[in-house]
């Protein structure tokens, strides 16, 4: 079962010991996936899913059942609306049962842009690596915001950033300084863009790169 920590300042009950690491994960799920997170969750404020069994699967194996995406939404009052339920079938876009596949439990932080932005705490980074890549393999669009190791934050790791050039650390330096990076973000990748004077691709281009060296340089310390 997959869902969100009702208390995200506290760690969740997942039996993780000893160095944790935790990572937020900004994930825009493919298109095909209908995902009901994305398309209703960006009002929300506060926002709970798990996946359940759902009636038997008649073109499976006997005995086999679908599996289904339960979300419950909570939304302020003055928007007029209170509590929302919602349920679908989980397709192979869906990004739900990697969670689950790696006993991980998301904290879902918000949804911005038409993307899921989760907070992960697990006990080595070879998962986070195998998250990321199963996330990605059902078509999903993965950045990493952050990563902390160590529950209380007192954990520190060395990382080689000598692969990232001038121009990605100043990109990185710009979009940090706007509150690119906060949640919610205090400002777009055009907003960025504009500062540094040059296209939102190339900006684009220069932080996904330097954000997946440092990635790969964290995971592989």
């Amino acid at each position: 079962m997959v869902h969100s920590n009702p208390n995200p300042e506290e760690p969740a009950e997942s039996g993780l010991s000893g160095p944790v690491l935790r990572a937020q994960l900004v994930i825009e799920p493919h298109p095909e996936s209908s995902c009901a997170v994305v398309d209703t969750g960006s009002e929300a404020t506060d926002l709970t899913h798990r996946l359940k069994s759902g009636q038997p699967d008649e073109s499976a194996e006997t005995g086999s059942r679908c599996v289904e995406c339960h979300t419950e939404l909570s939304f302020d009052p003055e928007t007029g609306r209170d509590r929302l339920y919602l349920r679908s079938a989980v397709s192979n876009h869906c990004i739900c049962p990697v969670f689950e596949q790696h006993d991980c439990i998301p904290q879902i932080k918000t949804v911005r842009s038409g993307a899921i932005v989760v907070v992960l705490s697990l006990a080595r980074r070879d998962v986070l690596r195998d998250v990321i890549s199963d996330l990605r393999a059902t078509g999903s669009t993965v950045s990493v915001d952050w990563l902390v190791e160590g529950s209380d934050g007192s954990s520190t790791a060395e990382i080689d950033v000598s692969t990232v050039t001038d121009k990605q650390r100043d990109a990185m330096e710009c979009a940090w300084e706007l509150g690119y990076y906060e949640t919610p973000r205090r400002a777009d990748l055009s907003a960025v863009a504009e500062q540094l004077g040059i296209s939102a691709s190339a900006t684009s281009q220069r932080l996904n790169a330097a954000e997946r060296k440092l990635v790969t340089a964290f995971l592989d310390a």
